[in-house]
This record gives structure tokens, C-alpha cells and sequence, in this order.
């Protein structure tokens, strides 16, 4: 739970190619005010032969999720694992990583489809991966492609340089997406600030501590009630020296936000009569 970025790319490219722009993005991101970033790693090379460092955590990196609309008119998550990764990571304290590379994937897997049912009273009720297996073609046949995210919100923590700490970290990463779009990539973003489309800083900060407030009042709720259950609760709003005044200011806003439901939907009964 954070303002977080959304992105990915992708290219009909070759191997050869694929390693030139992976080693261009890594020239980009260092020329950028990250506090690191990492040499380029590379997972399961093909035929073994790596021409970066070798990668070989448990952790995977390349892999990604694919939509796929079903007879019925459901829409599903499909996993697709990459066959070959190539990548580095971009870091700004109290920010997420950001792992920016390139990964080669099957062109079909096997996905055991969402088993959907409905009760009585027509709620319905999802069970991933309990349905029957189909062959999903994931339309990466000699394509590299990245899919990545990166929650920069908690950068912002005034111990770490508050603000300007999270503008390093959201403006940097936008820069980088803005270069690697200029390398020839279709760059898509999903910003919940959405920066990325605006391009105004104060609106960015504005959206950053509506964030910050309603993470906070939703945190402190939630720490309340679990703390009457004799349970505890951490969030990183929390480790904020402002806390309470955030959760204040977030509680507030969360009202504001009910009560504006509560009149679309007086106004929609009014509407419908």
C-alpha cells in the first residue's frame, strides 16, 4: 500500500541488440541522482554463456503477469516466467528498487484458469488456479520485454530528507522511463500520482501528502483495532516522526471521503426516482 509507478516495454529485438540497449540503460540510470545502482546481472543465459554477472538468487527477476480474457468474459492474471533476464537495480532510500532490464519469455504456457462461482445471493467468489488448464499464448515470441513497479511513497520519511528525498526518488525513475522510451521502447507507465502525464511538481507533492494522510488514517484505524484484539501492527507510515499528525489529517480525509459517497449516493436515489 503506497504511491507506486507501473511500467513496462518491450521490443522485437535479438539477443545481440537486447544486451547493447540493457548496457545504454544502465549508462542512463548511473548518469541519474539514484543512490545506486547495481552492476548488470544476468539470469539463465542462454547455452550458459553470461556475458554479465551471473545471477543465480532464489529471488527471479523477468518474470511477469499477462491478461487473458476468458470465453465467459472474465478477465485473468496469467504468470509468465521469463527464460532469460538481464537487468540492474536503481535505489533511493526509504524507496522501493526499481529492477530495469530486459527478459526473454515462452511464447505459450499452461495457466490453470480462475474457477469463478457464484452464491445464493449472486456474490461471486474466485479461486485462482483451481480451474482446468488451458494453453495461454503470450504473444512474446521474439520479443524482450520488461514489467516492473516500484513503490517510491515511503521515501518522503523526514528522517531520510522528506520531500525533496521522495523527488529524487519519483523524478528519477520518470527520467529513466523518459530515456529508455527515447531508446526506441513503447514505454508504458501507471503513476498513481500520474506525474508521468501531468508533469507539475506540485500537484505531484499535493498528491504525496493526500497519500501520506490517508495511509496514515487507515494505518492508525487498523493498528487500533488490531491492538484491541491484543495484535500489533506495523506500516512504514508509522516510522514517520509525524505520524500522528498524519493519521490525524488522513482521519479527516477519510470522512471527507465518505461523506462525498454518501451524497453520489443520495444523489443516485434521487436520480432513479
Amino acid at each position: 500500500m503506497g504511491l507506486t509507478l507501473h511500467y513496462q516495454w518491450k521490443a522485437k529485438i535479438k539477443l545481440p541488440t537486447a544486451r547493447k540497449l540493457v548496457r545504454r540503460m544502465h549508462k542512463l540510470a548511473k548518469q541519474l541522482p539514484f543512490d545506486s545502482v547495481s552492476k548488470i546481472y544476468e539470469q539463465d543465459a542462454p547455452d550458459g554463456e553470461y556475458t554479465f554477472h551471473k545471477y543465480d538468487h532464489p529471488f527471479r527477476h523477468g518474470d511477469m503477469y499477462l491478461t487473458r480474457k476468458r470465453d465467459d468474459g472474465h478477465t485473468e492474471n496469467v504468470f509468465v516466467e521469463a527464460t532469460h533476464a538481464m537487468f540492474f537495480i536503481c535505489r533511493v532510500e526509504g524507496s522501493e528498487t526499481a529492477a530495469i532490464g530486459l527478459a526473454s519469455h515462452p511464447a505459450v504456457v499452461e495457466h490453470n484458469e480462475e474457477r469463478v462461482e457464484y452464491d445464493e445471493h449472486g456474490i461471486e467468489t474466485t479461486y485462482v488456479g483451481a480451474g482446468e488448464p488451458v494453453e495461454f499464448e503470450t504473444r512474446r515470441r521474439g520479443y524482450y520485454s520488461w514489467q516492473g513497479f516500484c513503490k517510491t511513497q515511503y521515501a518522503g520519511n523526514p528522517k531520510l530528507g522528506g520531500e525533496a528525498n521522495f523527488l529524487k526518488a519519483h523524478l528519477s525513475l520518470i527520467e529513466l522511463l523518459d530515456q529508455i522510451r527515447s531508446l526506441g521502447f513503447k514505454v508504458r507507465v501507471l503513476d498513481d500520482s500520474e506525474y508521468h502525464k501531468h508533469r507539475d511538481v506540485n500537484r505531484l507533492l499535493q498528491t504525496l501528502r493526500k497519500w501520506n494522510g490517508l495511509i496514515a488514517g487507515v494505518a492508525g484505524q487498523l493498528g487500533d483495532l488490531l491492538k484491541a484484539e491484543g495484535l500489533s501492527y506495523e506500516a512504514p507510515i508509522m516510522d514517520r516522526p509525524d505520524f500522528e499528525h498524519l493519521e490525524a489529517k488522513g482521519v479527516d480525509l477519510l470522512r471527507e471521503m465518505a461523506e462525498n459517497q454518501r451524497r453520489r449516493k443520495k444523489k443516485r436515489g434521487e436520480d432513479e426516482t
